[in-house]
């Protein structure tokens, strides 16, 4: 459907793979990925909005009266996410609400919304050298670099990091180390791991190493595995999904180094930023990583239909009451 008043075409039906093989290019996310969408959000997408003038191409799925727009971490200005909204509206009547998470303020989109949370991505700018990125840091980080660095070698002079492209047994074996050194370490510190919370976990994560076609920064000592980090190449990005470490080389701070090498591996490989997700945003920060602001949203086609979304309001609600117990508990 030609919607030439939004310059936008609405696509109804199995996504064309040429319009997927377009998300990389145009996006730099992993999570604008066929592979995040098919591993992660396990959503085939039934529909796309392609837009011109810039191109865009925002590709969703459509259940009973919501739009779901799959495409994340993406930069799309507040126009043009009211272009698409408006074309998406337009060609299916029976839509009542849109869901799409944005990286500008949401009052800035002028329609009916309701914020259902924000989150704060950490990414990496990255300078064009290894050198620059270590330039970059501050002072302490690099001191603190050389000391943890010396510290070890001088502790395990077999130490050696190599990146990996491995096969799928390959790669299967070493999601299920990292998987085993994270829930060891997160039950050391008295948390459950999500990979014991939810079971499914397990899977959907080799799905992604898998299908995104993840590279493994691997560190060994005495020619034995002592950790790892997976990163993922997007465009002129690179994502550190994640990454785990042997709790034996905890008292020279490996997981800090692995995670260093890591970014130094995405600059060496031509990125130009490095996501880090939203986790550990302490030790990231030390490492140059700087929060940026998404915030996800329902859109309606009126202001009635927000207000009469009683569902939203009861699901906000009971996520809020679930953060103030934890943050509660913490405390205590």
């Amino acid at each position: 459907m030609t919607h030439p008043e939004f310059g936008a075409v609405v696509h109804l039906g199995p996504v064309p793979d040429e319009l997927l093989d377009e998300l990389p290019g145009l996006y730099s996310s992993l999570r604008s990925t066929r592979a995040w969408f098919a591993a992660i959000d396990q959503m085939i997408p039934n529909g796309a909005c392609i837009l011109s003038n810039p191109r865009h191409v925002l590709v969703f799925t459509l259940k009973n009266d919501t739009v779901k727009i799959l495409n994340k971490g993406f930069v799309i200005s507040s126009d043009d996410t009211r272009r698409a909204c408006q074309a998406i509206f337009a060609a299916l009547p029976e839509a009542r609400r849109i869901r799409i998470e944005v990286p500008f303020a949401p009052r800035e989109l002028l329609l009916p919304h309701r914020v259902l949370d924000v989150i704060y991505p950490l990414v990496i700018d990255l300078p064009d050298t290894v050198e620059g990125y270590y330039a970059s840091l501050g002072s302490r980080t690099r001191k603190n670099v050389r000391n943890f660095q010396n510290r070890l070698r001088s502790s395990y002079p077999d130490v050696k990091t190599e990146v990996q492209a491995p096969d799928p047994n390959d790669m299967r074996e070493l999601v299920e180390q990292f998987i085993t050194w994270n829930i060891r370490r997160m039950r050391a510190g008295g948390h459950v791991s999500s990979f014991e919370k939810d079971k499914t976990r397990r899977s959907t994560v080799t799905e992604l190493m898998l299908r995104g076609g993840a590279q493994a920064v691997t560190t060994t000592i005495d020619g034995r595995l002592a950790a790892v980090e997976f990163v993922h190449y997007v465009g002129n990005a690179a994502t550190i999904y994640a990454g785990a470490f042997d709790d034996q080389y905890a008292d020279v701070h490996l997981g800090f180094l692995s995670t260093y090498w890591a970014i130094c591996e995405t600059a060496r490989g031509g990125a130009r930023q490095c996501h880090l997700l939203w986790t550990g945003d302490y030790y990231k920060g030390r490492l140059g990583a700087h929060p940026s602001t998404a915030s996800q949203l329902s859109v309606f086609r009126t202001e009635a239909q927000r207000f009469w979304a009683f569902d939203e309001v009861r699901e906000i609600g009971w996520r809020r009451c679930k953060e103030k117990v934890r943050s509660l508990l913490r405390i205590g």
